[in-house]
């Protein structure tokens, strides 16, 4: 089940509420900062109180972290630092007002995923995510079907991860730095192939780790928004531990000498 809550803070001394919306959906280990409406006579410190309400509901929900989109101009940059976020990636979001019509090349065309295609993606997505960054986006946000790209041998070489809203679609690419193709003509294609457009505008997501995605999109007409930072607090620790009853005889596959060998007769006639 999908988890929202709403948090208000109101300061008791002057100045105005303060605002802050998270968000969980039923199959994440991990809640979503929504978005923030902060006041003009707002204090840092009311603006730390309100994020650790957030922080704390976040924990009555079993979340292992809590993540959020923030600008790396704003002014709240201190008040998360103080509430215990950490920066994991940047980001850059651009603005597709029509489709990009490049030169037209000879490429494949993108298909929507199925069920066969997750094991490529899944391969696709370690080799492009960093370990830190994986803990805490997922390989897809599910909320529709995807579409994938195989090149001319077969492999897969990019996939791209779909929401919709009623104003605008956001694709999250993932490509391949090593393909025959170009970036460029990668998303030239897929904007071509987004099914369901109906003259929705287009918002293509490009993250730190994937800069040769930036680069094609910085060359391409899409206006680019301002530069945003991906933060984490993490409300639960991964700690390794050691099995209580370890059976080294069967998980190494080599007898212990401690352990008693008896020979198994054969008793059939």
């Amino acid at each position: 089940m999908d988890h929202v809550f709403t948090g208000v803070f109101d300061p008791e001394s002057e100045g105005s509420k303060i605002i802050g919306q998270i968000y969980q959906p039923g199959d994440w280990d991990g809640t979503q900062l929504h978005y923030l409406l902060p006041s003009e006579d707002q204090s840092a410190q009311d603006m730390v109180l309100l994020l650790e309400g957030l922080i704390h509901q976040a924990g009555q929900w079993c979340a292992k972290h809590i993540t959020a989109d923030l600008s790396v101009d704003s002014d709240l940059f201190s008040a998360f630092r103080k509430s215990g976020f950490s920066v994991l990636a940047k980001k850059r979001v651009f603005r597709f007002e029509k489709l990009w019509t490049g030169p037209k090349k000879e490429i494949n065309k993108w298909q929507i995923w199925t069920s066969s295609d997750v094991k490529a993606m899944r391969g696709l997505y370690a080799t492009l995510v960093p370990p830190v960054i994986q803990t805490v986006e997922p390989l897809t946000k599910r909320k529709m079907l995807g579409m994938v790209y195989y090149d001319q041998d077969g492999d897969l070489k990019a996939y791209a991860d779909l929401v919709y809203g009623p104003a605008g679609v956001l694709v999250l690419p993932f490509l391949h730095p090593q393909t025959k193709e170009s970036p460029s003509d990668l998303i030239v294609q897929l904007l071509e192939d987004l099914p369901d457009l109906n003259n929705r505008t287009v918002y293509m997501i490009a993250c730190s780790y994937q800069p040769w995605l930036e680069n094609a999109l910085v060359s391409s007409p899409a206006s680019p928004g301002p530069e945003q930072v991906l933060m984490v607090r993490y409300l639960a620790l991964r700690q390794r531990v050691k099995a209580e009853f370890p059976f080294g005889a069967v998980e190494n596959g080599n007898p212990e000498p401690t352990v008693p060998l008896a020979p198994i007769k054969n008793n059939q006639q």
